[in-house]
């Protein structure tokens, strides 16, 4: 059993992309001979990043990180983010001349933008230094891996998602559907995700506002949901949704809308169209590669428009487009893409 020591500053409890993967994917390990340990920020003591409660910056040393990895005595590592554990593990490799293998799951610079606005010229420098030496970096789509290499990313592989179908396959809860419209008239519009301003809800929310034949849904939760809650009284806010009751949901809905603009890929995206619900997105990193167009779902630079389309595609069209996403070649290319200790 080969042992792979996973670095990751987002872990469980907290909800994303990230942690949604290497859940996945660690639950399927054991049919090739590996083995993970994860170092996280749940195992130091940390504090809130600002303005963002749900992102944890773990208090740690370096002397900490290279004392725990040598007793963790792994023979592979993988970092999958470019946190404060990620810098640690970094410089215990590259002092130690051991290869690593990376992940671009976040375009961070985004993010750093449109949260505190700091320019993305210096943080595309910071992430790049990060990555500069890598064996391999792990990037979501296509697009994604031309952008980064514009930016003079190197040893990029084109990486995949997965889906679990015993979970997230097409089913229909009449009384769900029936609390969330009871007069069984409208469209249900639905959004799941972070509730937060990196993720652009903020122009799902505004559709609210124009249309009385949708009912819309959201869920999830984030640090701006409150506020949201009381600028737009119409839209339903049902919480984080796990599993089963997830894909319920996604069954019941008729749209399900990904507004984000600076996602690397969109796990909701083919979650939502593994149970047979359309998405509507815009031309974007992560839709462009996922969405078929007209096929299973529509982007548009006009959300309601794409949101139209989408309502008009065969739900059963949809279920089908996704069956090249699935866990074990996610897992495949993983294991032919990290470097071994040795």
């Amino acid at each position: 059993m080969k042992k792979v020591l996973l670095v990751t500053d987002t872990w469980a409890p907290q909800v994303n992309g990230v942690v949604t993967t290497w859940k996945n994917l660690i639950n399927y390990s054991d049919r090739q001979s590996l083995s993970f340990e994860i170092l996280h920020p749940f195992l130091f003591k940390s504090f809130a990043w600002p303005f963002y409660k749900e992102i944890r910056l773990p208090l740690v040393s370096y002397k900490t990180i290279e004392n725990k990895i040598n007793k963790i005595n792994p023979d592979y590592i993988h970092v999958a983010t470019e946190g404060i554990l990620g810098w640690h593990t970094r410089k215990y490799c590259n002092k130690k001349n051991i290869p690593f293998t990376t992940s671009y799951h976040t375009k961070f610079p985004e993010f750093l933008w449109s949260l505190y606005k700091i320019p993305k010229i210096i943080s595309y420098k910071v992430i790049k230094k990060f990555h500069s030496t890598s064996s391999k970096i792990l990037v979501n789509t296509s697009t994604m891996k031309k952008d980064l290499n514009s930016r003079g990313f190197n040893n990029l592989i084109e990486w995949t998602r997965g889906i679990d179908r015993n979970i997230f396959k097409p089913s229909f809860d009449k009384e769900l559907r029936k609390e969330i419209d009871p007069d069984n008239n409208k469209k249900i519009i639905l959004f799941v995700g972070r509730v937060s301003k990196e993720k652009n809800i903020n122009s799902f929310c505004k559709l609210s506002d124009k249309s009385n034949n949708y009912k819309f849904v959201i869920v999830g939760d984030g640090p701006i949901k409150e506020s949201l809650k009381k600028a737009y009284p119409k839209i339903i806010f049902a919480g984080y949704k796990f599993g089963e009751e997830l894909a319920r949901y996604y069954s019941i809905a008729d749209c399900c809308v990904f507004p984000s603009l600076n996602d690397t890929f969109g796990n909701t995206i083919i979650e939502s169209m593994a149970c047979g619900t359309p998405v509507a997105a815009f031309p974007v990193n992560g839709p462009l590669d996922i969405i078929k167009k007209n096929k299973s779902g529509f982007f548009d630079n006009d959300l309601n428009i794409a949101i139209q389309k989408s309502l008009k595609i065969n739900r059963e069209e949809v279920v089908n487009s996704t069956e090249k996403y699935n866990w074990d070649l996610c897992l495949e290319i993983f294991i032919n893409t990290i470097v071994r200790k040795n």
